[in-house]
């Protein structure tokens, strides 16, 4: 199915020359969840709420610091290869081209098309996320805006006593610093500063969570978010196991693309701080690692996500990697520290390759007990 079927031309517009006190209405007045901006009659990129909510900036600063150019598809593109372009620039929209921006196309779109296939039947746990990271009602959301930068995700659910009591998302944040009127006077969203970073989360999060279990499927999902205009959902089952988001969906939509192929991975690569990487370096490391354990490993999607920190040695940044590898097998999480981007990916790298290596003789031990048995006793 190609994009062309699914293209809207509903999507809002701003000249280069506005600023954020002028864009800002433009996310909360729409379902839209970017605006894309003009130079007169000439495309030239995106806002995005993202965008905005990471920025340190006064409101009465131009837009074009924050606008971010992003991929052009034709009306013959794919919704597989739209589902990948949108996970890998960490876009909810895309501008379809023919000329000239003739649309734009959504990730509720491709996830409608998404369900009226077989894809929409498999279970939800194949393709949630399963390292959940939380906060307590009682946290500020200094704690949230940092969480969202430095772990490169967007909505965290809210514990409390032990228990399940909301959640909160970036739009909630961009909720928060939208001024109440034009001209409502200075302030730095982000900045470590701002009074804003001490509300506390409970002040601000949403208390009626939505849910599914495990075995719901990707289909109920994708309904429950889009009839109640949610990003998540939040996998329970007499405790949280997971959550669920329309960027999973998109994952797995973009999977589909080669599942003729083997190995089949779909490669997210986040820069959480413009951090200067060699993207054709990590793209052939991530490949010949996984041709090293396509068996073992099946099929899935690896998350590549890179953070520069403020320290400095002889003039390199350190910098955060954190590489997430999920399959319809088994689910890893690394992470690494070091001087540069290369050595954080190393490191990074290096711990999920002991992992899969720990995996796989666990499993060559299930398969050959008394083998594995006598080697430990010397025996053999």
């Amino acid at each position: 199915m190609y994009v062309s079927e699914i293209t809207t031309d509903n999507f809002e517009r701003i000249d280069i020359k506005a600023n954020l006190q002028q864009v800002l209405p433009l996310f909360k007045n729409s379902n839209n969840p970017a605006v894309l901006v003009f130079d007169g009659k000439e495309y030239v990129g995106m806002v995005t709420e993202k965008s905005i909510v990471r920025s340190i900036h006064d409101l009465k600063t131009g837009i074009s610091g924050l606008v971010r150019k992003t991929p052009k598809i034709t009306p013959h593109t794919t919704i597989c290869e739209a589902a990948r372009l949108m996970v890998e620039n960490q876009l909810k929209q895309l501008p379809v081209f023919d000329r000239k921006v003739i649309g734009v196309v959504t990730n509720e779109n491709l996830m409608r098309e998404a369900t009226k296939t077989d894809f929409g039947s498999r279970p939800v746990s194949s393709i949630m996320s399963e390292d959940v990271i939380s906060v307590d009602a009682d946290d500020r959301v200094g704690k949230v805006i940092n969480i969202f930068r430095e772990e490169g995700i967007s909505r965290v659910p809210v514990m409390s006593n032990g228990k399940l009591a909301g959640i909160v998302t970036m739009h909630d944040l961009l909720e928060l610093i939208m001024p109440k009127k034009v001209g409502a006077g200075k302030d730095s969203i982000g900045a470590n500063n701002s009074p804003m970073r001490n509300i506390k989360v409970k002040d601000i999060m949403t208390d009626s969570v939505l849910t599914v279990k495990p075995e719901s499927t990707i289909r109920e999902a994708v309904n429950l978010m889009l009839d109640h205009d949610v990003h998540s959902l939040v996998v329970f089952d007499e405790k949280v196991k997971g959550i669920i988001t329309r960027t999973d969906v998109l994952l797995a939509l973009a999977a589909m693309e080669n599942e003729n192929s083997n190995p089949n991975f779909t490669l997210q690569l986040t820069n959480g701080s413009l951090v200067d990487f060699d993207q054709d370096y990590v793209t052939t490391s991530i490949k010949n690692f996984i041709k090293k354990s396509e068996r073992f490993l099946g099929r899935g999607t690896i998350n590549v996500y890179f953070k520069q920190h403020k320290e400095t040695f002889r003039g390199i940044p350190l910098v955060l990697c954190r590489v997430r590898l999920k399959t319809d097998r088994h689910y890893y999480n690394a992470r690494g520290e070091g001087w540069g981007a290369d050595g954080a990916f190393h490191i990074a790298m290096s711990t999920l390759e002991r992992q899969v290596l720990n995996d796989k003789e666990m499993h060559e031990d299930r398969r050959y007990p008394e083998a594995s048995i006598a080697e430990k006793l010397d025996i053999l």
